[in-house]
């Protein structure tokens, strides 16, 4: 299998994750890891949206990552709220474009997010926004990694790549 075709393979695993009926989080230790890889992340996670609120349906993190954080993490996120806008995923969602947060912006828009990525030893996250056919959001994708990119970098630019092909899927 060539590398398009697994990139288009891990894009339709996620979309039906996403069409599935419910909000339920699912566990898959190959994907999360394939999730891992593909995004360069040191740490990964797709949410679903609802009319209120975002729900973690996978998250996946890098070795050497700190299992208490990603715990922590994973708690503080399984449902978020839509009015929780300084959280980059959010962010994205109800402004419907990528949201960039970097660890050294402590008190800009995305300070919620900031501090996440200084708890994770992250330099940026890029969270994206995923829509259906109707143009609709029903959820985001969003990595964090250790080292600092602009949105433009070849790294973010696959992600957005990735979040898009998704939403060809749905």
């Amino acid at each position: 299998m060539t590398d398009s075709s697994n990139l288009e393979a891990l894009a339709q695993q996620l979309a039906q994750f996403l069409s599935k009926p419910g909000t339920e989080q699912f566990k898959s230790s190959h994907l999360e890891q394939e999730l891992v890889d593909r995004t360069s992340a040191w740490a990964v996670g797709l949410w679903k949206k609802t009319e209120t609120d975002l729900h973690l349906i996978c998250f996946g993190y890098a070795n050497g990552f700190d299992d208490q954080v990603a715990d922590d993490f994973q708690a503080a996120t399984l449902k978020v709220s839509l009015e929780q806008t300084q959280l980059g995923i959010v962010n994205a969602v109800v402004h419907q474009r990528p949201a960039l947060a970097r660890v050294e912006e402590q008190t800009g828009d995305l300070r919620k997010s900031a501090g996440w990525l200084d708890r994770f030893g992250a330099r940026c996250s890029l969270s994206c926004p995923i829509s259906d056919q109707s143009g609709e959001i029903v959820g985001v994708l969003a990595v964090s990694w250790a080292d600092a990119w602009k949105q433009d970098d070849e790294v973010p630019q696959n992600l957005l790549s990735l979040a898009g092909k998704i939403s060809e899927h749905l």
